[in-house]
């Protein structure tokens, strides 16, 4: 035998020894894999995005022959995985950021929803990139994000600024380990918003104070300067809504919350502001109404720490997830009651206005206030100066309440998507003297505004 011969023969061996050898490596891996999907435990809740797992489905025949039941039990061994968070954690860290856009050298990263096969503009200039985005809905139970449109997205990388340096997923930008949403804009529906308001207003009459607090989002305050250009002004709707209003008192909290925006106004990992954003806002509020305020620093202060809230449920950014925060709230000094209703102002229970967050998975501590959106709440204070209060609010509002148990007789606090009964009436019904409108520019210039007009006319 030739040596020629002799060697093809022993690579020949070889090339079939690690034939064999790839084909137990891939048989070892599947098996351990199978083993470890049925045996360990499977998630039923994920806490970092704040919701129920799916569940194993329920046979019934005609779910059989039509493919949902097979398709639901698929649906539930991709959504339960063992050690689902810590997967999750890791396709965020290595994974997901290789995904998207880079611009420049300052690493921003964009993850496009173009709507279909839309293709970027063409840069005016060599360092300018434009591209078209679109800024549509997201929802849960406590998120108002309702307005649709499209915006022109102008990218200047400027290597001299760390704040450009970010990434955006599903319309949020991640910037310098905060989420921010992308406001859509919408003045002529920020103008119906007002007109509506000038209804109650007409409707109540003189002997009612009727109060409009649209309150901006962190994308105002935290946005870098380099990258205005991918969301539309909050402040110019604002000032819109308030040009519109007849009789209705404007809370213009944009400036306010502008000069303390280096405190923790806002939180980094959630679309909610924070309490102590909500407190400026109140004591502004206050001022305008005419009421006494109770100073912060009489408020007991609670920390909770290792909160990571909403935004990363939208984004599975690696940035939210590796870098939580503390949820801060302030539990009021003065002594008040507070019971629940039903959105029908029925079936009255006592209970706490600040929740026990002890219970909570740490992506829901925004629930402490009030405990969520569908009820009324009624809160009798110490405060004996004959001012009820009645609030309209989306979940923005929800952190305003406490702050205001010094200021107000009683309050009552709706969430306009829920409530059940015709506004005018239930206002003339428990005697308010003042009504403040508080929600966010999303739902103030979104959809949500027309609920207040459904509750006045239902």
């Amino acid at each position: 035998m030739s040596k020629k011969n002799f060697s093809k023969k022993r690579q020949a061996k070889i090339n079939k020894r690690l034939d064999f050898l790839n084909v137990m490596v891939i048989m070892s891996i599947l098996i351990v894999g199978f083993i470890y999907l049925i045996v360990f435990k499977r998630e039923t809740i994920s806490n970092e995005e704040n919701r129920n797992l799916t569940k194993f489905p329920k046979f019934s025949v005609e779910n059989y022959l039509s493919g949902k039941y097979t398709e639901g039990i698929a649906k539930y061994y991709d959504d339960t995985v063992p050690n689902r968070s810590e997967l999750k954690k890791f396709i965020a860290t290595y994974i997901i950021p290789l995904k998207g856009l880079e611009y420049g050298s300052d690493n921003l990263i964009i993850y496009q929803n173009n709507g279909g096969n839309k293709k970027p503009d063409k840069p005016e200039k060599p360092e300018v990139t434009t591209t078209q985005t679109t800024v549509s809905s997201v929802s849960n139970t406590n998120t108002e994000i309702t307005s649709t449109t499209t915006v022109t997205v102008t990218t200047v990388p400027d290597n001299h600024n760390p704040a450009v340096n970010g990434e955006i997923a599903n319309n949020i930008v991640v910037v310098n380990n905060r989420g921010l949403m992308l406001y859509g804009g919408g003045m002529e529906n920020g103008a119906e918003y007002a007109s509506i308001l000038n209804e109650y207003k007409k409707q109540l009459g003189k002997d009612v104070n009727v109060y409009s607090m649209v309150c901006p989002t962190a994308v105002s305050y935290y946005m870098p300067e380099n990258y205005l250009d991918l969301t539309a002004s909050e402040q110019d709707n604002i000032t819109n809504i308030n040009n519109n209003l007849k009789d209705v008192i404007p809370v213009d909290i944009f400036n306010t919350l502008l000069c303390h925006k280096n405190e923790d106004i806002y939180t980094r990992t959630d679309h909610h502001w924070s309490q102590l954003g909500a407190y400026y806002a109140s004591q502004q509020f206050a001022e305008i109404a005419d009421v006494p305020f109770n100073d912060i620093s009489k408020y007991k202060k609670v920390s909770l720490p290792n909160y990571v809230g909403t935004l990363y449920g939208y984004t599975q950014s690696s940035a939210l997830i590796n870098n939580p925060e503390d949820f801060v709230y302030y539990i009021p000094p003065n002594s008040y009651t507070t019971t629940y209703y039903s959105t029908s102002f029925t079936d009255p229970t006592e209970g706490d206005l600040l929740f026990d967050p002890a219970p909570m998975a740490e992506s829901s501590y925004y629930l402490v206030f009030m405990g969520g959106d569908e009820k009324i709440t009624h809160i009798n204070t110490d405060c004996k100066n004959g001012r009820n209060l009645v609030i309209f609010k989306d979940s923005y509002g929800n952190a305003v309440v406490p702050n205001l148990t010094g200021s107000f007789e009683n309050i009552y606090v709706c969430d306009m998507r829920h409530f059940e009964l015709n506004s005018i009436e239930f206002i003339k019904q428990v005697k308010a003297t003042d009504v403040l409108f508080a929600m966010n520019t999303f739902s103030a210039t979104g959809g949500n505004y027309k609920c207040l007009e459904d509750i006045m006319n239902q």
